[in-house]
């Protein structure tokens, strides 16, 4: 009896242990080794110790249906980005944003690429989506209402199809992406992708936002297509858009940024704009194409 205390114990340990994705600190060489001797897929979450961001992903490593997932479906891989060999992984993988999150072929190769936060049910369907276990559903249709007999218009061309809008609850305002989720049942955009022009300005903008979250790329175009909507960037709304659309330094969006700092400060804070600017010249000081010239090495370098 006396050893039950220690006992119990080991099993609280265990069981707080096993609520947890479990994840390794090795080389990507033998994650690969790993991922195809058992045949799984590799799954990477990138932090540093000054990252924040990365603290509160972690807490969504912690879901139970997650972490025994994962920790049976991946090898699970943790990436210093402050280590030896944080410089070549960042390159190789193009790392920007910190959490990135990985979803890797055993060969290595990227399948999927998360580079904000998520929360722990998105990317649970996401993995299972990348395993093929089951379809990454995003977005629901409400049940079509009731038909009602009506009598057409006498006219010999085809309706349009309306565009089916799950209007977004009041008080919701553009945030990052972090900050997003998609959730069936607190829908915010219903099929109104690629519409473009046809759609007023905010569900531009929510689009935008919505196809941020698919992580094929297409949320730039997007962006791009809300902001020549505006003619006036410096609205709170605006800045904030712009600011979670940054990508490249060689953008109107950052030169807007740079132009308009103090503003950018005031509403977002220094801390942040510095940390935007800092990742997209050092992106650029380091893999742009074609190479910065001297002229604008200098000109990048005074934004530091």
């Amino acid at each position: 009896m006396k050893h039950l205390p220690t006992f119990l114990f080991c099993l609280f340990v265990f069981q707080i242990q096993a609520q947890s994705v479990t994840f390794t600190r090795t080389s990507l060489d033998n994650a690969i080794m790993k991922a195809k001797r058992e045949g799984k897929n590799i799954f990477i979450d990138t932090y540093a110790s000054y990252c924040r961001p990365c603290k509160v992903q972690e807490k969504e490593f912690r879901n139970e249906e997650l972490a025994s997932y994962f920790n049976a479906n991946f090898v699970n891989v943790r990436v210093d980005m402050e280590g030896p060999h944080a410089a070549e992984f960042k390159s190789n993988y193009d790392i920007v944003f910190l959490p990135t999150l990985l979803f890797l072929s055993p060969e290595g190769r990227i399948r999927m690429s998360i580079d904000h936060h998520i929360r722990g049910k998105d990317l649970l369907r996401m993995a299972k989506h990348i395993n093929g276990d089951q379809p990454v559903t995003t977005v629901h249709s409400p049940a079509p209402p009731k038909a009602k007999p009506v009598t057409p218009p006498p006219t010999t061309q085809p309706e349009e199809p309306a565009t089916k809008v799950v209007t977004a609850p009041a008080d919701m305002k553009p945030v990052q992406a972090k900050d997003i989720a998609i959730k069936p049942d607190e829908g915010k955009v219903l099929q109104v992708m690629g519409q473009g022009d046809a759609l007023p300005p905010e569900l531009l903008r929510e689009e935008a936002y919505f196809r941020m979250r698919l992580m094929d790329g297409s949320h730039h175009e997007a962006a791009r297509v809300y902001l020549d909507t505006q003619n006036d960037w410096s609205s709170e709304v605006n800045m904030q858009f712009i600011h979670d659309f940054l990508y490249d330094a060689r953008s109107e969006e950052f030169e807007f940024l740079v132009a308009h700092r103090t503003a950018f400060e005031r509403l977002l804070g220094e801390e942040r704009v510095a940390q935007s600017i800092q990742i997209l010249v050092q992106k650029e000081l380091e893999r742009a194409f074609p190479r910065p010239d001297k002229k604008r090495i200098k000109k990048l370098k005074s934004y530091l």
